[in-house]
């Protein structure tokens, strides 16, 4: 047993790390962090979208009504002294969202608003510069040419490479933001497999280290050539869902080496045997996940979770 081990496992009771969960987006934000904290779910990894969701969650730090459930882990001081068992532990993201890219910088008449792509751009980045000790990953970021992109106001003029171009300013500079400050990526990816492969490549040979693909909705076949690549991914509801068998049968090849626990709350609600499909999604939930999951490889929860944990520390770069 690892020493990171030992520390997630307290009194006999495994603690759980979500991977990837919204925290500006959840629902009685205190509550639902108390009830996770009561769970075992104790840390995780905040998903950024665009510049203001990093700043609405860098105010909760200040927030005096959430001082008392709620921190963000700094990297000034030792992690193992800074987690606060009382407290849900944030590791922060801070991302360029590609299903946020056609709306934040396309006309209505589908021309590309160049003013404020160099304003975001600026924004990100200072916002980054500033707060580069609460700052552990960037992302989410990626491509996306799912119905709800292209069937957009926005997008009606455009074609799938038009859409793909725009996704990528975002995608380079946060590549390229990542190297400048050594920090892993994560990966929102709905597009066409070849294209992704072909960018996770591009950006490895730019020197990204760690990159993680989360809520992995590829082919199993994909995860021989991510994992060939280092490339972690990570998993949650979908494969809990019975029709899901895609993408469980997914799950169930993932090297587990790279292979990581999500809930990507709010979004996407667990179907749990028994109950049926909730009707919201929390942190909280990444305990009924890991037993649904864990049957699956006829492992139990803990050793899931165990493993998902340090993965979490191998691609943030504690481990």
């Amino acid at each position: 047993m690892s020493s990171w081990e030992g520390f997630f496992c307290l009194n006999h009771n495994i603690l759980a790390i979500d991977s990837h969960f919204h925290l500006n987006y959840l629902n009685s934000l205190k509550f639902t962090l108390e009830k996770a904290i009561q769970k075992n779910v104790v840390t995780g990894i905040v998903a950024g979208v665009w510049n203001e969701d990093t700043l609405e969650n860098l105010s909760y730090s200040i927030d005096p009504n959430l001082n008392s459930v709620l921190c963000f882990l700094s990297k000034e001081i030792e992690i193992k002294k800074s987690f606060d068992l009382n407290k849900f532990s944030c590791f922060l993201s801070h991302g360029l969202h590609p299903m946020y890219v056609h709306e934040k910088w396309l006309l209505e008449n589908g021309k590309q608003n160049n003013e404020k792509i160099s304003q975001d751009l600026f924004e990100f980045n200072q916002i980054l510069f500033q707060n580069k000790n609460k700052i552990w990953a960037i992302g989410e970021t990626g491509f996306d040419l799912s119905n709800d992109v292209k069937n957009h106001k926005n997008c009606k003029s455009l074609t799938k490479q038009d859409l793909i171009e725009l996704q990528n300013i975002a995608f380079e500079n946060c590549i390229h933001t990542s190297i400048k400050y050594s920090l892993p990526v994560i990966l929102h990816l709905r597009a066409p497999w070849s294209l992704c492969i072909q960018k996770i490549k591009w950006a490895k040979n730019q020197g990204v280290k760690n990159m993680m693909i989360h809520c992995y909705s590829g082919p199993a076949e994909e995860l021989k050539v991510l994992s060939k690549l280092s490339i972690y991914c990570s998993f949650g509801v979908v494969p809990t869902w019975q029709k899901a068998t895609k993408n469980r049968e997914a799950f169930l090849k993932c090297d587990p080496l790279f292979r990581m626990l999500e809930t990507d709350s709010p979004d996407l609600p667990p179907e749990i045997p028994g109950v049926g499909k909730l009707t919201e999604n929390e942190p909280g939930n990444l305990i009924e996940i890991s037993k649904i999951l864990a049957a699956y490889l006829n492992k139990t929860d803990i050793e899931l979770i165990q493993s998902s944990n340090e993965n979490v520390f191998r691609f943030l770069g504690i481990l």
